[in-house]
């Protein structure tokens, strides 16, 4: 199967993770990626834009925090193909007909997003036979867009999805190829949450890319999609710390009473 990426200037751990183990199966080939150069928002411009839609707040402290934070690895796409052999085509018009043709050169079975490109368009779902795989960490029956965790802590959830999908056209609305189930713990901070999701699902594009190699797979499609969230406003968000501290207390003061 030939297999090309679709994705931005840098690939985070987790990205090259779900790579790895379809780099290493030689019934794969992973013959380009397509790097996305279209201009990225500044921080200003996304801060603004959030404002306007009343997350302003939000914003704000997550840039706060991430500015505290240890920055998470990552490594240059051209870096990590150099190192794999795989072609580059870089584009700043991703749609226009001069891409759509380069790509095609390469006779494709399948697209994987790994990064960049925001809601793919028509265009680029149909240009290989069994289209573009993504990721979505959640359920689609019942969450679709982001942020990956926060709205199941937000709902008490005491589990969440995780998806790869055959993308169509819209947001998270695809067919799911490779589905899992995560359990959600009394003593989940978001953080913790996110970090398990993401361990867990590693291998999920491999699995859906040999389900796809085989000719007697067939995908079943989702009757009911859920509702799109989006970023939480800073009540919403100030909601969801207060919610986590009294789940943790609760199973601290339960494990407590144990001993």
């Amino acid at each position: 199967m030939k297999i090309g990426i679709l994705t931005s200037s840098s690939l985070s751990d987790f990205q090259v993770k779900t790579l790895l183990p379809i780099l290493a199966d030689k019934k794969f080939e992973m013959k380009v990626a397509i790097i996305d150069k279209r201009p990225k928002k500044t921080l200003k411009q996304k801060l603004l834009k959030n404002i306007k839609r009343g997350r302003g707040g939000y914003i704000f402290i997550m840039a706060i925090k991430n500015f505290y934070l240890k920055k998470k690895q990552s490594i240059s796409t051209e870096e990590f193909c150099k190192n794999n052999e795989i072609e580059i085509i870089e584009t700043k018009s991703p749609y226009s007909s001069r891409t759509i043709d380069k790509i095609k050169e390469y006779e494709l079975d399948v697209l994987l997003l790994v990064g960049g490109f925001g809601i793919i368009k028509e265009v680029l779902l149909s240009v290989t036979p069994k289209g573009v795989l993504s990721y979505h960490h959640g359920n689609m029956r019942k969450y679709r867009g982001m942020p990956p965790a926060l709205w199941e802590l937000y709902n008490n959830e005491k589990e969440m999805g995780v998806t790869v999908q055959i993308l169509s056209p819209g947001l998270d609305c695809g067919i799911p190829v490779e589905e899992k189930t995560i359990e959600i713990r009394k003593n989940d901070t978001l953080e913790k949450l996110k970090n398990r999701v993401y361990e867990q699902s590693i291998d999920m594009f491999y699995q859906a890319l040999i389900k796809l190699s085989t000719e007697v797979f067939m995908p079943k499609t989702i009757k009911t999609f859920g509702k799109v969230f989006t970023l939480p406003n800073l009540k919403q968000w100030l909601i969801l710390n207060i919610k986590v501290l009294f789940r943790i207390l609760k199973y601290k003061f339960h494990k407590s009473n144990q001993i």
